[in-house]
């Protein structure tokens, strides 16, 4: 009976599963090894401060006490899930914070871990005993860089199926253990050279989707062939990238925004998408890349420029 209990409280969203526990004694056991922790400012109850009725740093203050609260009372034991959005880093928070958060609820196991370091909007708060902090967060917010421990990949490595990391460095080395089960990647604005990147891909054979938005140390992408199983890649905004390789055998959907780099695709390649402010981008698509792209059954085409904008089907 008492697993019947745990597995109807694992299906709650966050706060009623909290709220729940505080009153039944039957579900406040299974709190401690609650599955799904989505700590966000959305799921705690927190205003993101946009409309100006609540001090930004107010805001990020409380998500940082809050978090730390749920993390140091949950045993580490059977979470599947685990969502943190930190903002203003390194302000409320610091790195040991972070470390330790992670370390309590990444464990072999889990199977989707999605850590965001975000920006509030401390430019917009009103409260004038703030004045001084919200100034210093929104000059300095970008001078901190966190970077994540690739220590917990090793111990997770197992389990682990989708990776989102958002804002952070991460500097994987041919020491990364064997990630067998992650099959989905999502970068945005993390710090990785294509030479850690590489390290990444020699441990994680079962990927399908890869996701490169906004990382700039990037600047020659090649995905190597034994990524046997990828089917989607989707590359946004990498202002310093010039080429991407593809030597994967199986890519089916390829989606660009940008301006115009080197490409080299491969065979299997059906769909195409590409978004670039270049004024010659549907020339070059239609001169350079569908030579090379012998397969291709979609092509998508954007452009800042309007007369160029269209999409071909054949």
């Amino acid at each position: 009976m008492q697993d019947i209990w745990h597995h109807i409280h694992s299906l709650l969203p966050l706060r009623d599963a909290a709220r729940v526990a505080c009153v039944s004694h039957s579900f406040r056991s299974s709190w401690s090894c609650f599955p799904n922790l989505s700590l966000t400012r959305e799921t705690l109850g927190l205003d993101d401060g946009m409309d100006g009725l609540s001090c930004p740093c107010e805001v990020a203050m409380d998500l940082a006490r809050k978090t730390d609260h749920i993390l140091k009372n949950h045993s580490g034991i059977g979470v599947k899930a685990l969502k943190l959005e930190i903002c203003d880093f390194p302000f409320f928070n610091t790195s040991c914070d972070l470390d330790r958060w992670l370390h309590i609820a990444v464990k072999p196991g889990i199977e989707e871990l999605d850590l965001q370091l975000i920006e509030s909007h401390a430019a917009l708060c009103r409260e004038k005993s703030h004045a001084a902090l919200c100034r210093k967060i929104s000059q300095k917010s970008h001078a901190t860089v966190y970077n994540f421990p690739c220590s917990l990949l090793d111990g997770s490595g197992k389990s682990i199926q989708q990776l989102y990391l958002n804002n952070c460095a991460l500097r994987p080395t041919v020491a990364l253990g064997r990630l067998r089960s992650l099959t989905s990647l999502n970068f945005f604005y993390v710090r990785i050279t294509e030479n850690e990147l590489r390290c990444l891909f020699s441990s994680s054979i079962a990927l399908e989707k890869l996701t490169l938005r906004s990382c700039d140390e990037l600047f020659f992408l090649e995905i190597p062939s034994l990524l046997q199983r990828l089917s989607h890649l989707v590359v946004e905004d990498c202002r310093n990238l010039e080429v991407i390789k593809s030597k994967a055998p199986h890519l089916y959907s390829f989606g660009y925004r940008g301006t115009l780099v080197r490409l080299s695709l491969g065979d299997s390649l059906q769909n195409l998408y590409i978004d670039a402010s270049d004024q010659d981008v549907v020339h070059h698509a239609c001169a350079d890349l569908l030579h090379v792209v012998p397969n291709l059954e979609a092509l998508e085409i954007y452009s800042y420029h309007p007369v160029y904008s269209y999409s071909l089907d054949y």
